[in-house]
């Protein structure tokens, strides 16, 4: 793997203001290195662990005050008590290769982009699930490790790795990442919160993490075997709707405040499966009085969850209500080939988790393959069956996001922030729906792991990539111009501080959870381009362009840009940024593009000649170079050449005389740097 050849441009250009006076205005190249040191960059190890000893405190009362408070009302297995939100109890229950094609995840290795073949070697994978996986399973090839002992075997927690780490020893449960390791957490014994502040706060998982969470609180109907029917849901506050569905509390807040304090750890959780959920008719069941006390309904008839708003407002509160995770819905397998064409390939299926949020934010982000996913399960060690769930489809992102994360890690470049990787697969997401733009069923489209990478490494030159942080009262402002012949698509995410949960539950309350309000523009001549918003109080209308004041993820789209033409870019903010600063990540598409930060500082210092070359290439060097790797590959990403140094000066030549005639690219690594070049061999 390598980092790839990419344009450059002098017309790019940045700039910040700050107060209406111009700050900095510099070159691409220099402004990348004024901005190399961030706030939220590193991870904060004491508020980490603030976070997991408050949080582990207040859930050893919970479970004390539920034994209690709850005697007579026991659960199904699978389902556990996590604690108290906004007083409210909340419990986890489970979200219970197709997924490869559609999303293109294959093509990320097999050269497809040349130089890229990753499989996850060497990457590592979390999973908070309902149990114990069977390690031994064919398809974990003993790169599974169980980090919590007790609780009972799982087949979910065996077909959510697979999904993940799947060997493929049969071809069709291959894994997204298949020669990755895996780490089970076991979310049924202790507070999740707590032990994912734990683990984020870790020295091995310092330099990046992964996270996949198939579980959502019980919200609206549950069923519990000879107990029967519970509606967790309010009468007092709605006799139809339970009022939990999208509502923000304090333990989405602890989500929330785990990611910002983490920017490594990538969460990746399931949307749910409420949709259509609960009784065909009128039955006795349970639900909460005012105080949180189970009261028993007789002849009370209640609507199946969701189904009387068309499906919408259907995400569980107490986790996936978050603004920083990376939620993701089930679609049912693509038709034909399951390479998607368009977007009426990409279909819904009945029981996924449509969002908006209370406050209307756009949820899901994303969607993936999450229906006739055959895995393995725990029965045996070649047993496998076909699971259904946003469960399913959770882990296929969580897999496309370990191999993005080992695509950026071998350019030599670090890891992927949080708020990138969710940047880059809402940029790169294929689009579906009815409605140009996103929506509350899909979020911004199918994940394509290709587009994703392709974006990242700039590839094909159109893309732009780019870490940044807003000074309060700055604007940030770049220029560049449209590739023509495709849209120009600009995303900004950012990890957003916790919001204020409201004092009291209430039904669809709209006051946003946003903190840091950033405004994403795009201005060509007298024409200005505004950012998605969704209406929550008309979810299946199609999104508008306009102010965005809800979302901690803001995307311009240009349909018909004009070839050749200068665009320019803003980021400022409304009113004071908490913490006086915030981080975004920014992507870009459809537009000629720039050189990344390293490439520069290399292409200053290195020139390789003569190209086209006969015999003797020669690697003439400015300046001394420290631990340097030179590789030779062909389009195909075989390797021609390759030679390491600890150091290296002057001029270094490399013999080709026994290479085909074709196309080539030399790769530079070292401590300075790195960069890529295309060479013709006669």
């Amino acid at each position: 793997m390598v980092n790839l050849l990419q344009k450059s441009l002098s017309l790019i250009s940045i700039k910040f203001k700050e107060d209406n006076l111009m700050k900095k205005n510099l070159f691409l190249g220099v402004f990348l290195v004024a901005i190399s040191g961030f706030a939220q960059e590193k991870v904060n190890h004491s508020e980490l662990q603030k976070i997991a000893t408050e949080v582990e405190a207040e859930y050893k009362d919970a479970v004390q005050l539920e034994k209690v408070k709850y005697a007579g009302h026991g659960s199904e297995e699978g389902v556990s008590f996590q604690g108290f939100a906004n007083g409210i109890p909340y419990y986890y229950a489970l979200d219970s290769k197709n997924q490869i094609a559609s999303m293109n995840v294959d093509k990320l290795g097999n050269n497809t982009i040349p130089g890229v073949a990753v499989t996850g070697e060497g990457m590592t994978a979390f999973i908070w699930d309902g149990g114990k996986a069977r390690l031994t399973h064919n398809e974990f090839s003993g790169r599974a490790t169980q980090v919590e002992f007790s609780g009972s075997d799982s087949d979910h927690a065996t077909g959510v790795g697979a999904v993940i780490i799947g060997a493929g020893v049969v071809p069709i449960a291959l894994g997204m990442a298949p020669t990755a390791n895996l780490k089970v957490m076991n979310f049924t014994v202790g507070n999740t919160i707590t032990e994912m502040a734990y683990h984020s706060n870790q020295p091995e998982n310092a330099d990046y993490m992964i996270s996949n969470h198939s579980y959502g609180s019980l919200t609206g109907w549950s069923y519990r075997g000879s107990d029967g029917w519970y509606w967790y849901g309010y009468p007092h506050i709605s006799p139809t709707e339970s009022a939990l569905f999208g509502f923000y509390t304090s333990n989405d807040a602890n989500y929330d405040n785990v990611a910002f304090n983490a920017p490594q750890h990538s969460i990746f959780k399931s949307s749910g499966n409420n949709n259509g959920e609960g009784p065909s008719g009128t039955v006795n069941h349970y639900a909460y009085d005012e105080t949180n006390q189970w009261v028993y309904y007789t002849g009370v008839y209640r609507p199946r969850d969701c189904t009387a708003n068309g499906g919408y407002d259907c995400l569980s509160f107490s986790g996936s209500i978050a603004k920083n995770i990376i939620l993701v819905g089930a679609v049912k397998p693509l038709p034909g080939s399951n390479r998607y064409t368009g977007p009426s390939d990409v279909v819904a299926t009945d029981f996924t988790s449509f969002g908006p949020t209370d406050d209307g934010r756009i949820k899901p982000d994303v969607v993936a393959v999450g229906q006739n996913v055959y895995a393995a399960t725990n029965t045996a060690d070649d047993a496998y069956i076909n699971w259904a769930g946003t469960s399913f489809s959770s882990p296929a992102a969580a897999g496309v996001g370990l191999l993005l994360q080992q695509v950026k890690k071998e350019t030599g470049t670090g890891y992927l922030r949080s708020d990138m990787m969710r940047a880059l697969l809402i940029n790169s997401a294929n689009e579906a729906g009815i409605h140009l733009g996103p929506d509350y069923k899909f979020g911004y489209g199918l994940i394509n792991a290709l587009g994703a990478a392709e974006t990242l490494l700039n590839s094909n030159g159109k893309s732009y990539t780019n870490d940044l942080i807003l000074q309060n009262n700055e604007t940030f402002t770049m220029s560049f111009k449209a590739v023509g012949g495709e849209p120009i698509k600009a995303t900004i995410a950012w990890l957003d501080p916790a919001g204020t949960p409201l004092p009291q539950l209430a039904l669809n309350d709209r006051t946003p959870m946003l903190v840091n309000d950033l405004d994403l523009r795009i201005t060509n001549g007298g024409n200005t381009y505004y950012p998605w918003k969704l209406n929550p109080d008309s979810p299946a209308s199609a999104a508008t362009q306009e102010d965005n004041t809800i979302d901690n993820a803001e995307q311009v789209f240009i349909e018909n840009p004009v070839a050749g033409q200068t665009y320019t870019l803003t980021v400022n903010h409304k009113g004071n940024l908490v913490n006086g600063s915030q981080n975004f990540a920014l992507a870009i598409s459809g537009v000629e593009s720039a050189l990344s930060t390293v490439d520069m500082a290399l292409n200053n210092s290195v020139r390789i000649f003569p190209n086209p070359v006969n015999d003797k290439l020669n690697i003439q060097i400015d300046k001394n170079l420290s631990n340097v790797q030179i590789k030779v590959f062909d389009m195909m990403g075989q390797t021609a050449y390759l030679n390491k140094f600890n150091s290296l000066k002057n001029t270094e030549s490399i013999d080709l005389k026994h290479l085909a005639p074709g196309v080539y690219m030399v790769y530079i690594k070292s401590d300075e740097g790195t960069m890529t070049k295309k060479i013709i061999k006669k």
